[in-house]
């Protein structure tokens, strides 16, 4: 069997950036694109590098 847990980060959907989304690296200012979102972690290209980066690093950029 397996165990539930509910109430975590993974059941809000409320943070969710869709892949393809620009986004701004809050400590940096720099640019970047979601490649991916592992669980809680966005897979961000910034500069032809990928880094992972949480919801609260990251700023989306209005649509």
């Amino acid at each position: 069997m397996g165990l539930i847990i509910k109430n975590t980060t993974f059941d809000e959907v409320d943070d969710e950036i869709e892949n393809g989304t620009e986004v701004i690296i809050k400590d940096t200012d720099e640019k970047g694109i979601v490649v991916m979102r592992i669980g809680n972690i966005y897979q961000v290209k910034v500069n032809d590098k990928v880094k992972s980066y949480t919801y609260d690093e990251i700023i989306q950029k209005s649509k």
